[in-house]
């Protein structure tokens, strides 16, 4: 895990506001993970799926403290999931909208402080230790916009961003770790998708994982994660001495040969089990 410190808006999120009655029932049958269990300091971690099993967008949900919720949401997903939530909510006596007055920010580290000042809505980030606070703040905050610290501290991790990784209904679930990532919560009942999901789940049949790949170059989008002639994967996003690959795992379990990307030697690290 990077010790990088950091304080950052992520302007690549939205926030989508839900309240009313029903606010936190009409979703349970819907998404992955929650929203029950959503409380002030505790968020969690959840997607929409397909039918299918692919993943449509994941998501934060926040305590707004006063019985509604916030869904930190891709900015790139926010109007699609807005329509999909509210053709969900049926009957359910639920308002929802997207909130240009707020904005999402985190930090870890030194800048803890100054976020928990300006935060309407306050938890750890509910994907892992270590992650760091996720929050809802006014669109005002004087927060800058430095996202580096973040992206490492999620890459080492084996988090992914939409739509930085992936898009829309591109990748399974478990393809993104959603699974070790507390994002689904395969006892909840049904969520759509949850047949696929859960006949992965039970049948160990996950043949793809995003790692984390480190290396002494730079790394490019959709460069090939090669072992010798064998194709592992792709590279989903990276910078300099570090990447975000999607991988097969059972090809990289099975590899005699050292695993390069453009010809470097690069080092594969699985994402662990759910702490």
């Amino acid at each position: 895990m990077s010790d990088t410190g950091f304080l950052t808006r992520l302007s690549h999120r939205a926030v989508i506001h839900i309240t009313g009655a029903d606010a936190r029932d009409f979703l349970q049958r819907v998404v992955t993970n929650g929203p029950q269990g959503v409380t002030p300091g505790k968020a969690v971690g959840s997607a929409l799926l397909t039918p299918q099993g692919k993943v449509l967008a994941d998501f934060i949900f926040l305590d707004d403290g006063e019985g509604g919720l916030f869904v930190d949401v891709p900015r790139s997903e926010a109007d699609a999931l807005l329509k999909r939530f509210t053709l969900y909510r049926l009957r359910a006596k639920a308002e929802l909208g997207l909130r240009d007055d707020l904005a999402v920010a985190a930090a870890r580290g030194d800048g803890t402080a100054a976020l928990e000042a300006a935060a309407l809505a306050l938890a750890p980030d509910p994907r892992g230790p270590g992650l760091g606070m996720r929050a809802i703040v006014p669109a005002t905050a004087e927060i800058g916009e430095d996202t580096s610290g973040y992206f490492a501290a999620n890459a080492a991790a084996c988090v992914t961003e939409m739509p930085l990784d992936y898009g829309p209904a591109e990748v399974f679930s478990t393809d993104v770790n959603h699974d070790l990532l507390h994002m689904i919560d395969y006892k909840k009942g049904c969520f759509v998708g949850q047949e696929v999901a859960s006949r992965m789940h039970r049948k160990g049949g996950v043949r793809k994982r995003t790692a984390y790949l480190t290396g002494q170059g730079g790394f490019a989008q959709g460069s090939p994660v090669m072992a010798g002639e064998t194709p592992l994967g792709e590279i989903l996003s990276g910078g300099q001495r570090f990447a975000l690959g999607l991988v097969r795992i059972d090809r990289l379990e099975a590899a005699d040969q050292p695993v390069t990307v453009d010809g470097q030697p690069v080092t594969v690290n699985l994402p662990s089990a759910p702490s």
